[in-house]
């Protein structure tokens, strides 16, 4: 297959997870700069449900021509990939580059009878397996699984199916005590939720005033979300590089640069070599969370 004309046609981009999530809001953002890079237009698309794996299948099963791309997002993508029978691995992929990245935060409800991390801690101590806190999906119990060890506490886990989308309202009702994701999306809703902590060496360039895990005295946790873009297996790299060369452009923007660290994300560029050795090093992160949640459930 040879790139000379490549694009000629419109471009699909598979989104995995619901409208209003991180990854939809990623999609919006970078669709503009890639149409003026590409000249052709980006049509999204949602395949939702498996926290992801849905969308990463449908990916994964499209022609690999470059008409057809989606999110990637690190974790989600190497954990959902060692589910049963799920019909793909994490390392199959053609990636592109990833674009923005957020650490973790645990929040709770802006009106939440838990004011610090000290707060909530003691009421755990206090009152062992009662706290509920929430996660989307696998990634979710994962990062579930290493705060409850960094904090030396008995929790409940609360599973979310969806995405943040759907998390975010749960945490805003009261339905759950608290919750784990980006840090992005509680500078996004910092009207209605609270980050607590943050789980970076660094606080969150939105959420300066909320301290790190680290800084609190609790250490060995940090969790960090990464949205990237991914062909399917078989791409070919000269194809891959016209993506690539458009998606460098898309995120160099200036207004996409501020949009990012405006909702508390860190910038990236890469190239399709560094996005997949960036998703490889993920895998063994990966493999050490999941030692820790079999020793959590004995």
């Amino acid at each position: 297959m040879s790139a000379a004309d490549f694009p000629k046609r419109d471009i699909t981009f598979i989104v995995p997870y619901a409208p209003g999530g991180g990854s939809d809001i990623q999609a919006r953002r970078l669709q503009d700069g890639l149409q003026k890079a590409l000249g052709v237009n980006l049509r999204i698309v949602y395949k939702t449900g498996g926290d992801g794996a849905v969308g990463f299948l449908e990916l994964h099963s499209s022609k690999p021509d470059g008409y057809t791309i989606a999110n990637v997002v690190v974790p989600n993508i190497v954990v959902t990939s060692r589910g049963e029978n799920v019909g793909y691995k994490a390392a199959d992929f053609s990636y592109i580059g990833m674009t923005e990245q957020a650490v973790g935060a645990l929040c709770v409800p802006k009106d939440s009878k838990f004011k610090t991390l000290k707060d909530l801690v003691a009421y755990a101590k206090e009152n062992p397996g009662k706290l509920t806190i929430a996660g989307t999906g696998s990634p979710g119990h994962a990062n579930f699984a290493e705060i409850v060890h960094a904090l030396g506490i008995k929790a409940t886990y609360v599973p979310v199916s969806g995405g943040v989308g759907k998390a975010v309202p749960m945490l805003q009702g009261g339905h759950v005590d608290a919750a784990v994701f980006a840090s992005s999306h509680a500078a996004k809703h910092a009207g209605t939720i609270k980050a607590l902590g943050i789980a970076g060496s660094d606080p969150s360039p939105a959420l300066s005033d909320v301290p790190t895990f680290k800084s609190l005295g609790y250490k060995g946790f940090e969790m960090a979300t990464t949205w990237g873009v991914m062909a399917p297996p078989g791409t070919p790299a000269d194809i891959v590089k016209i993506l690539n060369d458009a998606l460098k452009k898309a995120v160099s923007d200036s207004k996409v640069k501020d949009a990012q660290i405006k909702n508390g994300l860190t910038p990236m560029s890469q190239t399709p070599e560094q996005a997949k050795e960036f998703v490889a090093n993920a895998a063994a992160s990966v493999d050490r969370t999941e030692k820790l949640l079999k020793a959590l459930e004995k």
